[in-house]
């Protein structure tokens, strides 16, 4: 299945570009979508592990199961003051 990735702030940075589409096996879950993030971009990982995920408007977890076209946004800590 292809799932369309989301990132913003420093997420998009590591990434290099805004979304993507990323192929995963048709059983995956955000638990896969993370695996296969961190392999293809590795400075990802520390990020991922404190970001909220959000599958089609709804927070998730890394159980929540995955279907083809889903859009997955990577939304990464705010700081500010």
């Amino acid at each position: 299945m292809i799932v369309n990735v989301v990132f913003f702030a420093k997420a998009k940075e590591i990434v290099g570009k805004p979304k993507m589409e990323v192929a995963l096996d048709d059983e995956a879950n955000i638990g896969d979508l993370k695996q296969t993030l961190v392999e293809t971009f590795p400075a990802i990982y520390d990020l991922l592990s404190a970001s909220m995920i959000s599958v089609d408007r709804q927070y998730a977890s890394d159980d929540t199961n995955l279907y083809h076209g889903v859009e997955v946004v990577i939304i990464p800590p705010v700081s500010g003051g």
